[in-house]
């Protein structure tokens, strides 16, 4: 895998596997997925909100004009491992569970993210309303980041 591919695959019948090689070392890819600066830059320029408390008992909230992605955070290991439910619209009763961990590789960073849902129907029907359509080009944006500070 280079620096601009993505790998999505299907694993068992619950959940969707994400990996990805940045140039970034890990607390630099790890500042990018929790503060919420940086976050607008590579997730949505059309983002109306966005919070991220990236702690165990934080939450999150990802808001567009049309819907919005909310959770509790349940785990955060900085720089390497986050773990939160990704809820759509604020329906609680559905949703995966997102576990993000960041490798060292090198001078860089593996990402594998495993977004795991509640059984195969659930996974069918996420990825037939396209909640991993562009996750390639919106996690790429990462690579692109200058990060301040």
């Amino acid at each position: 895998m280079t620096l601009d591919e993505t790998s999505l695959s299907l694993d068992g019948d619950t959940d969707i596997v994400l990996r990805r090689d940045f140039s970034h070392p890990p607390d630099k890819v790890w500042r990018a997925l929790t503060e919420p600066a940086l976050i607008r830059q590579w997730l949505s320029s059309d983002l109306t909100d966005c919070r991220m408390d990236a702690r165990p008992g934080g939450s999150f909230r990802y808001d567009w004009p049309e819907f919005f992605f909310s959770g509790p955070v349940l785990e955060a290991k900085a720089p390497h491992h986050l773990l939160l439910v990704e809820h759509f619209n604020g329906d609680t009763t559905q949703g995966p569970t997102v576990t993000t961990t960041l490798a060292p590789d090198g001078p860089g960073t593996r990402m594998t993210v495993v977004m795991r849902y509640k059984d195969a129907t659930a996974r069918a029907l996420a990825v037939e309303q396209g909640f991993t359509d562009g996750l390639s080009e919106v996690y790429g944006q990462i690579e692109q980041l200058g990060f301040p500070g």
